[in-house]
């Protein structure tokens, strides 16, 4: 498998990933006296009357409670989740100057720097300030363990998932994590563990599925891996993400069927029919197992979008000498020795055999 094609799968795995988490980590039931909101009023009015309603009650009750922290954190959150930065923090530190839970809002203004301003330094910060107030607030751990991980702080992540899963143990959230930073200190047994403890707290997740296939692939355990993927794929309803990553396992087991269809099935994921190299893996695979035409419009698919690859030329040229088209086949194996002198000798060795044949 190529670098290019490696260092997509491990950015999809970690986006992918990340994006499928269920992370909830402003879960806590935030409370006042009785002729206030709470949390689970407004959610009930943004499902029933929609956003704006619910931020429109949120608004009516700080016009008469100007200095109530609660409110305030309540509209911190409501822009926190449109996407509004900057509104957002200025409610959140308002909350904080009226006393609201010091825990609460410090972990808020933690995701706020993270995840809408991508400063995972000043989540990290924020979600340790927030545990100095509560060292058993699991969502602390849990936010910090997200900006470890976006850190590169493998070891301090995986510490903050395993402390949130103890205090969250029926929490599936903490296991995701711990998968990912163990998988990346090579602790592949211990990532093992949590992406098995995952699947029993979520045994429909085919992302978890995946997760583990990419485990397995990570050591060489093909067969094991094949089995997660195929499993996910059929949970997901066979998603390219599943069947780009079942192809490589299938690939390295000698499956040649396999892979080639698999890479076919990928083709629907614009982060690989945008790349010229899976084309080219896609003809490779379906020259392989015979299927030409198949092989020849992915070769022209590849030419078209790397027109200076001379591999792309090389093999369109192969797949065009079998399919009886000796003239494009020409053509083809000298543009690729032209873009590549280190490739005459295999061109000329072909054009030998074509004059032959």
């Amino acid at each position: 498998m190529s670098k290019t094609i490696k260092i997509i799968l491990v950015s999809a795995a970690c986006a992918a990933l990340l994006l499928a988490a269920a992370l909830s980590a402003l879960r806590r039931a935030e409370t006042a006296r009785a002729e206030r909101l709470v949390w689970k009023d407004i959610v009930s009015i943004a499902a029933a009357r929609g956003p704006g309603e619910a931020v429109a009650e949120v608004e009516k009750r700080l016009a008469a409670h100007p200095n109530d922290a609660l409110l305030h954190y309540f509209r911190a959150r409501l822009y926190y989740e449109s996407g509004q930065g900057k509104e957002a923090l200025e409610e959140a530190e308002r909350a904080i100057d009226l006393g609201y839970a010091q825990e609460i809002s410090h972990v808020l203004k933690a995701l706020i720097y993270g995840r809408l301003f991508g400063d995972r330094e000043r989540q990290r910060e924020f979600a340790s300030k927030a545990l100095t107030y509560d060292p058993t607030y699991d969502d602390g751990y849990l936010v910090r363990a997200e900006a470890n991980y976006a850190l590169a702080d493998y070891k301090a992540c995986a510490a903050d998932a395993a402390s949130f899963s103890r205090l969250s143990p029926e929490e599936a959230d903490g296991c995701q994590l711990s998968l990912l930073c163990l998988e990346q200190l090579k602790d592949y047994a211990g990532a093992e563990r949590a992406g098995l403890k995952f699947l029993r707290l979520k045994p429909d997740s085919h992302a978890a599925l995946w997760r583990l296939g990419m485990l397995y692939a990570a050591q060489g355990l093909h067969k094991r891996a094949v089995k997660r993927f195929s499993e996910a794929i059929r949970l997901s309803g066979g998603r390219p993400r599943y069947y780009l990553s079942r192809a490589a396992s299938c690939e390295e087991l000698g499956d040649l069927s396999c892979a080639a269809w698999d890479y076919s099935s990928a083709m629907d994921w614009q982060q690989v029919s945008g790349y010229a190299s899976y084309y080219y893996l896609l003809g490779t695979a379906m020259h392989r197992i015979g299927e030409l035409d198949y092989g020849l419009a992915a070769a022209d698919t590849a030419v078209a979008k790397a027109p200076g690859d001379p591999l792309n030329y090389g093999l369109r040229g192969r797949l065009r000498a079998e399919l009886g088209d000796a003239a494009g086949a020409g053509k083809d194996l000298g543009k690729m020795a032209a873009l590549s002198p280190a490739l005459k000798p295999e061109a000329d060795s072909l054009l030998e055999l074509l004059k032959n044949n």
